[in-house]
């Protein structure tokens, strides 16, 4: 069963939920507020070793210098 990720508009909590795929865009319960809180598209990083044990990081971040995800943060 995938875990879907939620924003709650009214308080901005960030909660995941582990739900069928048919349910997937039906509003969740924010558990501190408990209004609707809509579902987010969630990031991730995947890292790949090559036969050298080298790990490098595959796909994610439009950062090329690092894993942040988010240019303000870096020099990218």
């Amino acid at each position: 069963m995938p875990i879907y990720e939620y924003v709650c508009s009214d308080c901005n909590a960030r909660f995941e939920l582990m739900r069928s795929m048919s349910r997937s865009e039906e509003a969740a319960e924010c558990p501190k507020c408990k209004h609707n809180a809509e579902r987010v598209l969630s990031g991730f990083a995947c890292f790949s070793s090559d036969e050298s044990g080298m790990t490098s990081a595959v796909g994610g971040s439009s950062c090329a210098g690092c894993m942040s995800g988010n240019c303000a943060t870096c020099a990218g």
